[in-house]
């Protein structure tokens, strides 16, 4: 079959500042493709200040004649749906409908949680399936492929030149400028601002003293008010408004955490991790997704994977009373050029077999 040559992603939510995990992935993914394809990258949803994305209107059910029409203009080789819900049961209609639209498209569905669905939608799900679904663990892969889905393994990327590590001289200037005490370790976190995510660990951490624990809260979805003033009152700087060089939090820390345990708060790869890495940021973090695949139960001393939140206590102290370096090449591998070819490679694989 010819190669693919046209590239059309479909998202229904890219608003807002880019500090959510799937809006960052399918932005930084579109970027990285159009560096060796042409993309058409396409908004069900109001979207402002960003000349590479075009808004369609369109429902939640994507039954849209605006929509529809975009897209038989475009005709797309590989139609990306970057759906903000993941594999949610509507997820794989409105992929459907995708295809109704452009019948002649290899339909790609970003599936980067996992999501659970009743016997009655697997059995739709095997009807109506699209022609790939992205995942990033074994685990989402193994349940999607028992209801009947082609699936792919595609880590998450992260840009290597932006997220760099600084000496020590330019992270006392870094701490300055967000208020951060200079002569304390910092222990920091970047995400929602939601308990579901495990975060009241971060309390616990900043009652032992041993470090200043900083929260980088995104903007793009709500904030609860009961975990911030549980965080707050333990001593937890909490920074909440949209950090457009969020790479300097990093650059001035000591030590990364990442408590989350459920899929349902965070995709599988998550973003902060790999960000963290790339600054030399040692971290300690739960088995979450697919991390523990990528690295290895044992990859590196300043990579520490825990099981108990008694445990991520511990080896956070530990790390920021003796600061680990040369983490930052374990992140490399997964350049956004590196995850957007893997991506078309699987695509154009399956699409040669299938034919």
């Amino acid at each position: 079959m010819p190669a693919i040559s046209r590239i059309c992603i479909v998202s229904d939510d890219l608003a807002g500042p880019p500090d959510e995990g799937v809006r960052k992935f399918t932005l930084a993914i579109a970027a990285a493709l159009r560096r060796s394809h042409p993309v058409e990258l396409l908004t069900t949803q109001p979207v402002a200040g960003d000349a590479s994305i075009r808004a369609v209107p369109a429902p939640k059910t994507f039954l849209s004649r605006s929509l529809r029409n975009a897209l038989r203009r475009i005709e797309p080789d590989v139609l990306i749906y970057a759906t903000h819900r993941s594999a949610t049961f509507f997820s794989f209609i409105r992929a459907r409908v995708l295809r109704a639209y452009c019948p002649s498209a290899f339909v790609v569905l970003l599936g980067l949680q996992t999501r659970q669905h009743p016997r009655w939608q697997q059995v739709l799900i095997r009807a109506i399936r699209p022609d790939l679904v992205v995942v990033q663990s074994d685990t989402n892969r193994a349940y999607l492929e028992s209801i009947g889905c082609r699936t792919a393994v595609v880590r998450s990327g992260v840009d290597a030149e932006t997220f760099t590590p600084v000496d020590d001289a330019q992270r006392a200037v870094l701490r300055q400028r967000y208020g951060i005490p200079v002569d304390r370790p910092v222990a920091i976190h970047v995400g929602h601002l939601q308990a579901g995510r495990g975060i009241g660990v971060l309390a616990r951490l900043a009652k032992t003293g041993a470090c200043q624990v900083v929260l980088v809260a995104s903007t793009s979805t709500s904030q609860e008010a009961a975990i911030r003033a549980e965080l707050e009152a333990a001593g937890v700087m909490i920074l909440s408004d949209y950090l457009p060089r969020v790479e300097e939090v990093y650059q001035l820390a000591d030590c990364y955490v990442f408590p989350v345990e459920t899929t349902d708060n965070a995709i599988e790869v998550p973003l902060s991790v790999l960000e963290a890495l790339a600054c030399d940021l040692p971290v300690v973090t739960t088995r979450f997704g697919g991390l523990p695949r990528m690295f290895g139960s044992h990859p590196h001393p300043g990579l520490i994977f825990v099981t108990t939140a008694d445990e991520l206590i511990a080896e956070t102290v530990a790390l920021c009373q003796q600061r680990v370096a040369g983490v930052r090449p374990l992140s490399l591998p997964y350049s956004w050029d590196a995850v957007a070819e893997g991506l078309v490679a699987e695509a154009t694989a399956l699409r040669d077999r299938v034919a």
